[in-house]
C-alpha cells in the first residue's frame, strides 16, 4: 500500500489527524475499488508505531480476516479519536470564524473540524451558510444577497469581494493620508 503512495499511520494522539488519516484512506479505498474483504489487511500494513501496538493488541484478541471494514473504523475512532478530543473539536468549529485568517485558510480549517460536525450541517446548503456565517463582517454583509449552491462558489466570490475590499481600504488610506 505504501508503494501506491498511501501514508502510513503512526497512531499519533490527535484527532484531526487520526480522522484526516481514515477519511482519505477510506476515500482512496473507494476510488480504486478495493474490495471491502480486504481492506483492513490492506490498511494494517500502513499502521506504524503506536497505532502497530493497537492493532496487535486488538488483532490477538480477534482475527483480522473476521473484522468487517465498518468493524475496523469503529475500532480506529473509538482508539484514536477520543470521545473528548472529538467533543473539543466539535466545539472548535461550532465556534470557528474568520477572525485573521485568511479565506482560504479559514476554508481549510472549517473542512478539517468539519468532519467532527457533520451532523450540524447535513448537507450542502447548511455547509455554505456555516462557512458564510462565519466570515468577516464585511464580506458576510457582501455575500448576503448570494444564494451559493456550493462552498466552492461561495469562495471565489469572497476572494473577489476581499480583494475589492482592500482596494476600496487602499484607496481610503491614499485620501487619509492626503497624498491624492
Amino acid at each position: 500500500m505504501r508503494e501506491l503512495g498511501f501514508e502510513p499511520f503512526l497512531g499519533e494522539p490527535d484527532a484531526e489527524i487520526a480522522g484526516r488519516w481514515l477519511h482519505t484512506i477510506d476515500d482512496t479505498l473507494d476510488q480504486i475499488q478495493v474490495a471491502e474483504g480486504l481492506r483492513v489487511n490492506y490498511v494494517a500494513h500502513l499502521l506504524l508505531n503506536r497505532a502497530r501496538f493497537w492493532w496487535d493488541m486488538v488483532r490477538s484478541r480477534t482475527p483480522a480476516w473476521s473484522w468487517s471494514w465498518v468493524e475496523f473504523k469503529e475500532q480506529f475512532e473509538h482508539q484514536f479519536y477520543f470521545s473528548y478530543h472529538q467533543k473539543i473539536k466539535e466545539q472548535e468549529f461550532l465556534a470557528l470564524r474568520q477572525g485573521d485568517m485568511s479565506l482560504l485558510d479559514y476554508e481549510r480549517r472549517f473542512h478539517d473540524l468539519f468532519m467532527f460536525a457533520s451532523h450540524y450541517t447535513p448537507n450542502e446548503q447548511h455547509k455554505v451558510e456555516r462557512l458564510r456565517n462565519g466570515l468577516r463582517q464585511k464580506l458576510r454583509q457582501g455575500l448576503v444577497a448570494f444564494k451559493f449552491k456550493t462552498i466552492r462558489e461561495l469562495i471565489v466570490v469572497a476572494e473577489v469581494l476581499e480583494a475589492c475590499l482592500r482596494e476600496g481600504n487602499r484607496n481610503n488610506m491614499v485620501w487619509v493620508n492626503g497624498r491624492k
